[in-house]
């Protein structure tokens, strides 16, 4: 406990203090940590956020139940198979019918449920919300035209209204802390058969959510509903819409994280660069230490204490921001009734602080370690020497040996688990790579001084001295490099995966464009899922004057076992991206009903490729097609399919299109056609009274590109981020290192030199370090970018296409000029300072 205590001392004393004299230095170390801990909690918050939102209603929902006979499309489940469960399926307590879609309240999705009275089997809150109506619960009766609402709807009893076409009562307002659990009390109840007629249902139902009796096994339920269904849906657990919000979600969740744990590596690295230079501004303070009997353990074991204490208030001072940045983020989604069935309320998980400041503090002590081994080097004699000691000698060639080693292990590691490991945990491949690189330039660091040497000697007089300094301190020179080097190589890496990500969901749209107009389901932003177009529409529009074709099509979500994919269905004559990547036989077999063309994510985790046979789980029964294609195609989703949609409408139960494509006359008048194509839209609205849009083939893509640019901006924004902060520290280093040769400096000017020829001195160094931190940023960043595609192919559902960004060469560019532009400042200060005031200093 002693020896604790006096550990504590010796940090508050020494350590401490020190730090509170080089605040420049900490706020910029500082800043990096933060920056990394809010990352990680706002990428942490805002995901679980989601899925916790769902969560927490499907539990509300699901309560008891432990297997769910989910529909295979949103045409549903025949509701005949309810009876066929209760009846075969021995081990079920309860097998309860479900309706769940929405409508449209006050033009705002609300969340429509919809079951018979078994649903008060399933959990505790669905049981007070439907028994809750007076003292007696809810009259039956009153439910064929009447609806129970949360206090969130806005609805009030006995209010009237129309939905979906339907008139209904509102026969009961529940406003309980229960039914908040439900979609923040923004849903609507009904019984099954008006449920059913206001979702579009006919004889079909949702899903079939099934209460297990005691001591029956999930594992065991699950087959015995399997046997009853045989393939017309899919049996899963309740919880299977959570990790189906999680794929959707991660394009932005697995580039963000990737970027926050890249950032995390760069943190740490300024971090070692802060301690390198207290060691090497206390060496002398260290000596006195060790003379007086301090032993080096102790020494090291105080650094590494400071730096704990740097990562733990780095990290826990990131934790509000990021909360706030998670909010800001949830505040921006689209509407999530429609994006997740549920309205996300803000989440953040319990563990997420603790990761953050734990990550925190461990990459500011695992930094510490390598810088704290300069005090080893520290003789109790130096304590005799007046002055700062310099830093004349690089670290010893078993200490750079031994990084190299382990570097070049770490660089490999990282492809092995890009190239081996599917999912999510292959965006430590980042992190990974980040620390190789950085271990592989420590051991390179006599090259890499040795590089600027000879670039300050292109810079004649002025540089020739400047190369003697280079020379002389080469853990300053070789930190400085490196600064550079990775504010460079976040912008080409990060920015140049992020780019081809862009590109690569852009260029999988081609033909999206090449219709002049659709008429659609849903918005330019949105695929047009449904609901199913009115026939008359088509008609009406194939009779305009200056309308040349018109091709009906649409889009399907299918559940493949747990997995969410999306299925289009096609006509001869169609525009799409699937008939223009495909081969021309491809396509004429699956436009004549021969088979089915898969986007190469799909294809792979299905494990099949061209030639192979898919079977396929359809609510009329299993299905066989052979796989003509595959491409590299876009998917929010698991992957995407496309099929005839002759198949789609009789295998899927899907009759109808979700949108039409328009193809004008030459010369006809596009702002006439289109004003008639929305005079026809408007007058046949979808179920439940959803608007028929009416845009252009160029606003399809276009929105598409710009959904593809807002998923990476909120990634950009974080490297922009860490790139400015890195600036800073590159600042910040030039700075101390004219500072710590102010004596130096004074000494020349005594000598004779001349003001310009100081400053020349000092912008040669700096012109020297600027290229070769450019060219090591340059080879870390083509490789960050390398690695950075692999890996977000693996964990978001694009295949992500390499192409070298000729915009890499502007993240250079600019932290060049912030090199030679910061040191103007030092180098004014150096020719401008007090010679006799800087000799005498000590």
């Amino acid at each position: 406990m002693s020896a604790l205590l006096a550990g504590l001392t010796r940090v508050r004393i020494f350590n401490l203090r020190e730090l509170v004299g080089h605040r420049l230095r900490v706020v910029t170390s500082l800043a990096v940590v933060l920056v990394s801990s809010a990352l990680l909690v706002a990428v942490l918050g805002t995901y679980g956020s989601m899925s916790e939102s769902v969560r927490a209603f499907n539990a509300a929902l699901s309560g008891d139940a432990t297997v769910e006979v989910a529909a295979i499309t949103d045409s549903g489940v025949d509701d005949d198979l309810v009876g066929e469960l209760r009846r075969e399926t021995p081990g079920a307590k309860a097998v309860v019918p479900l309706v769940r879609s929405t409508v449209i309240l006050n033009n705002h999705p609300a969340v429509l449920l919809g079951s018979d009275m078994y649903v008060t089997s399933l959990s505790s809150t669905l049981r007070d919300a439907i028994n809750s109506g007076g003292s007696g619960g809810i009259d039956t009766a009153q439910l064929d035209d009447g609806i129970v609402v949360g206090a969130a709807t806005g609805l009030h009893k006995g209010q009237q209204l129309t939905l979906s076409g339907v008139d209904v009562t509102v026969v009961e307002v529940i406003d309980d802390a229960a039914s908040q659990t439900l979609n923040g009390g923004r849903f609507v109840f009904a019984y099954l058969g008006l449920a059913q007629r206001l979702a579009g249902l006919n004889g079909a139902v949702d899903s079939i959510l099934i209460v297990p009796k005691q001591g029956v096994a999930q594992a065991d339920l699950s087959t015995q509903a399997a046997n009853v269904v045989g393939g017309r849906a899919t049996v899963v657990n309740p919880d299977f819409r959570v990790k189906q919000v999680e794929v959707a979600n991660s394009v932005t969740h697995d580039s963000t994280l990737l970027v926050s744990l890249v950032s995390l590596i760069i943190a740490a690295f300024l971090v070692f660069n802060t301690m390198n230079m207290a060691v090497a501004s206390r060496r002398q303070s260290l000596a006195l230490l060790r003379a007086l009997g301090a032993r080096r353990r102790h020494l090291v074991g105080d650094l590494l204490a400071e730096s704990a204490i740097l990562g733990l208030v780095g990290g826990i001072v990131g934790i509000p921001l990021g909360i706030l940045a998670g909010r800001w983020i949830i505040g921006r989604l689209p509407d999530a009734s429609e994006a997740v069935g549920v309205v996300v309320n803000y989440h953040l998980p319990a563990y997420a602080p603790v990761v953050a400041v734990l990550a925190c503090v461990a990459a500011c002590v695992g930094a510490t370690m390598l810088a704290a081994r300069s005090v080893f080097s520290v003789a109790p004699v130096e304590a005799m020497v007046p002055g700062e000691a310099a830093d004349a000698t690089p670290p010893a060639r078993r200490l750079l040996i031994a990084s190299g080693v382990v570097g070049v292990a770490l660089i490999v590691g990282a492809w092995v688990v890009a190239e081996t490991i599917d999912g999510r945990a292959a965006i430590l491949a980042g992190a990974v790579y980040s620390a190789g690189g950085i271990l592989l330039c420590f051991a390179l660091m006599v090259l890499l001084v040795r590089g600027v040497v000879v670039a300050s000697n292109w810079w004649r007089g002025p540089g020739r001295l400047a190369s003697v300094n280079s020379g002389r301190a080469p853990r300053r020179v070789w930190a400085t490099v490196m600064t550079v080097a990775v504010a460079i190589a976040v912008g080409v890496g990060i920015s140049g995966s992020l780019n081809n990500l862009i590109g690569s969901i852009s260029g999988s749209m081609e033909g999206l464009s090449d219709p002049d107009f659709y008429v659609s389901s849903r918005s330019a932003e949105s695929i047009p899922l449904g609901p199913i177009l009115a026939p008359e529409i088509k008609e009406q529009v194939s009779q305009l004057p200056g309308v040349k074709k018109v091709v009906g099509g649409q889009w399907a979500t299918v559940n493949i076992g747990d997995a969410r994919v999306l299925l289009q269905g096609l006509e001869p004559g169609a525009s799409a991206p699937f008939i223009k990547k495909s081969s021309d036989d491809a396509v004429r077999q699956t436009l004549a009903g021969n088979g089915i063309l898969l986007s190469k994510v799909l294809a792979r985790a299905l494990g099949v490729t061209t030639g192979d046979t898919v079977r396929l789980a359809t609510p009329t029964g299993y299905h066989e097609l052979v796989v003509r294609d595959t491409v590299n195609y876009v998917a929010i989703d698991s992957g995407t399919g496309a099929v005839s949609n002759t198949l789609l409408r009789e295998w899927f139960l899907r009759d109808g299109n979700t949108y039409l494509q328009v193809t004008a006359e030459p010369g006809a008048d596009q702002a006439q056609l289109r004003g008639e194509l929305s005079a026809i839209a408007a007058a046949h609205p979808g179920l439940g009274d959803r608007p028929v849009q009416v845009y252009t083939g160029v606003e399809a893509l276009d929105a598409t590109k710009k959904s593809a640019e807002q998923a990476g901006a909120f990634t950009v924004a974080i490297q922009w981020i860490v790139a400015g902060a890195a600036a800073i520290a590159l600042l910040n280093t030039l700075l101390l290192s004219v500072l710590e040769r102010r004596r130096e400096l004074a000494v020349l000017r005594a000598m004779g030199a001349s003001r310009r020829f100081i400053s020349r001195m000092v912008l040669a160094e700096a012109a020297s370090i600027a290229l070769v931190g450019a060219a090591v940023g340059l080879l870390l960043g083509s490789g960050l970018h390398l690695l950075a595609d692999r890996i977000l192919t693996k964990t978001t559902s694009i295949d992500i296409a390499y192409a070298p960004q000729w915009s890499a060469f502007g993240y250079v560019a600019v932290p060049v000029v912030l090199c030679l532009v910061g040191a103007l400042v030092p180098a004014m200060r150096a020719s401008r300072m007090n010679i006799s005031a800087s000799l005498v200093e000590e």
